[in-house]
């Protein structure tokens, strides 16, 4: 019983610890010149990347020919998405500046499209933000990256688990209100919600998820830019292609660094 007391009352100290650095570690996370130099750090591989993929982003709004409010949207959606995950692939504390500003927009353009899974998974992302900010600067290396770390058996199976639960309660919900391609969007919250606290705390397992999540919403954007392209579906369908792109050498990239770390 004193051992539980003493590992909740430490875990207590330390989120308040957290609370109360977290305006100074919001202010570098946000600071330019931190955001220029992890972007300037970045391999020649992610800058190369990254270049394509913002290319295909904005190639991808023009020839989809909608200069509307929502498709202005999806474009910041789509830029700032990508420099998120470049930033998020080198494990770079930066991205979160970038993933705030990617969630707000991808939330706007989720309601405009009466997705309620990703409406649910966006606000949650939101959310995720602040917590990660704070347990990143806490779990940074001398490099100013986050180390991968690899996912015992026993959580594994204890997060397949939870996945399984909220998306049946996400279901029950989505059909309620009357979702758009539900049994499919259902599945974003959980998968959205596991990776990123499995990102959040810097395990490699995240990638399992995302690669799944990001070939679901191809799938829903490709349905919903064949029902309707003039909801910023064109670049949204892109952005999804390119996030599922990305996953993959995000995968590779924290594998490989765990690898290096249980070499040394």
């Amino acid at each position: 019983m004193n051992t539980l007391t003493g590992t909740v009352a430490q875990k207590w100290n330390h989120f308040k610890t957290g609370m109360i650095l977290l305006p100074k570690q919001l202010q570098y996370t946000f600071s330019l010149k931190a955001n220029l130099t992890d972007i300037q750090a970045l391999t020649k591989t992610s800058r190369l990347l990254m270049g394509v993929m913002l290319l295909a982003t904005v190639v991808a709004f023009i020839f989809g020919d909608n200069f509307s409010p929502i498709g202005w949207i999806s474009l910041i959606t789509g830029i700032s998405t990508v420099i998120n995950l470049i930033l998020v692939d080198q494990g770079r504390l930066t991205n979160y500046s970038w993933g705030m500003l990617s969630t707000v927009v991808w939330l706007i353009v989720a309601l405009n499209n009466h997705l309620i899974g990703d409406i649910a998974s966006q606000s949650f992302y939101f959310v995720m933000q602040f917590i990660g900010i704070s347990v990143w600067h806490q779990n940074q290396s001398s490099r100013h990256v986050v180390e991968s770390k690899k996912l015992s058996f026993q959580k594994g199976m204890a997060y397949f688990a939870m996945t399984i639960i909220i998306y049946g309660v996400v279901l029950f919900v989505s059909h309620s209100l009357h979702g758009s391609q539900i049994y499919l969007d259902a599945t974003l919250l959980p998968l959205g919600l596991v990776g990123q606290i499995l990102m959040t705390y810097g395990y490699r397992s995240q990638w399992i998820a995302w690669i799944t999540l990001d070939i679901i919403n191809v799938i829903i954007w490709a349905r919903a830019l064949s029902m309707d392209g003039s909801a910023g579906a064109t670049s949204m369908l892109v952005l999804q292609v390119i996030m599922l792109i990305n996953a993959f050498y995000g995968q590779y990239m924290w594998f490989n660094q765990s690898k290096q770390n249980l070499v040394q």
